[in-house]
């Protein structure tokens, strides 16, 4: 390997990103020793260390490709697996391919998934202009909607940037009232919430129900309620005025651990969550970390729990911490375009 440093190579991978190496741990290999070689690659060598990480009895070392490959929305969606519960309810939802493997990612919600961890939740998203992460969004609604009947998954779509991302889905019969662009109603909205959460809970009680999808199998199907998504985009444009910072923090508070039997998931996506408009309190409840691109280190340790988002590659190169899982996990956000999406959205409508 040179630089006096010793090692033997396990095994490699190509992604779509990037050459993947596994080697043999040993004394003679630390993770350290990689990393104070980073600059010295990149410059002598054009090798661009993406991540440097260790697994049992080996290290793993991620370099960019010169020339990365586009992977399609289409043609991942052609590989997933779908599992609905019981009442017709799908809480799995492809976020990406996996680097390590080539596996499909799944955010998974639901217990009921074979194979698969159950995440938390409630999922922070992060990622600066050019990362990806408007497209990760639109996947996720886009799954949501295409797996989902509109009388069992209702979305609340809120959007400080006066939706402009969302123009090709705001007309989805899941979407209950577009996309919400007002503080005001964004207000309103979390506080429903939490008061639906609590009349939910009342409703399960003589049905001796432990969660919405055990309710929803013992109630005749018109009496069913559906999953509620409070999807919250662009979040730190609002959270620097103290009243809706409160608004948030409080309602998030409430719904953070008893949400997820009453069927209520919660996604909040920022470009740049700092410590100013991520108060501990938010953070703590956004247990799924999905974390594209930022532009520092700090953003990296607060919205992802450790450095290492900042060496990403943009458009669509994204690190996982999902619950459960003991590594983060490197994937790559499959691409849609604009008019592909209009496309699968009106399919989804004609459903």
């Amino acid at each position: 390997m040179g630089y006096n440093l010793q090692a033997k190579i396990e095994g490699k991978r190509l992604t779509p990103n990037a050459a993947i190496v596994r080697f043999k741990g040993s004394d003679n290999l630390k993770l350290d020793d990689i990393e104070k070689k980073r600059s010295q690659l990149l410059t002598t060598h054009s090798l661009n260390v993406i991540s440097v990480y260790g697994q049992p009895g080996e290290i793993v070392v991620t370099v960019a490709r010169p020339q990365r490959q586009t992977i399609s929305l289409r043609e991942v969606w052609a590989k997933r697996k779908i599992n609905r519960s019981p009442s017709g309810i799908n809480l799995s939802f492809v976020i990406g391919v996996k680097e390590i493997d080539g596996e499909l990612l799944y955010l998974n919600l639901s217990s009921s998934f074979e194979n698969l961890e159950q995440h938390a939740p409630h999922t922070l998203i992060a990622g600066a202009t050019g990362s990806g992460k408007s497209v990760l969004l639109q996947n996720l609604l886009l799954d949501i909607c295409a797996t989902n009947s509109p009388k069992l998954a209702s979305i609340y779509l809120i959007d400080p940037k006066m939706g402009v991302d969302y123009a090709n889905i705001s007309d989805l019969p899941h979407l209950k009232e577009g996309i919400i662009i007002e503080q005001e109603r964004a207000i309103e909205v979390l506080e429903f919430l939490v008061e639906e959460m609590d009349n939910r809970y009342r409703k399960f009680l003589p049905h001796k129900a432990k969660s919405l999808q055990d309710y929803n199998c013992k109630v005749p199907e018109q009496d069913r309620l559906p999953v509620l998504w409070l999807v919250h985009d662009e979040f730190a444009e609002w959270m620097l005025i103290d009243e809706y910072k409160a608004a948030v923090s409080s309602a998030v508070q409430r719904l953070g651990v008893k949400a997820r039997a009453a069927g209520i998931y919660l996604i909040f996506a920022a470009q740049r969550p700092d410590a100013n408009v991520l108060p501990v309190q938010l953070r703590d409840n956004l247990g799924n970390r999905l974390i594209l691109r930022v532009e520092s280190i700090g953003t990296s340790e607060i919205s992802l729990g450790q450095k290492g988002a900042e060496h990403l590659l943009g458009k669509g190169h994204l690190a996982a911490r999902l619950t459960n899982q003991s590594t983060l996990i490197y994937a790559q956000v499959p691409f849609l375009s604009d008019e592909d999406m209009t496309a699968v959205a009106e399919i989804i409508k004609q459903q």
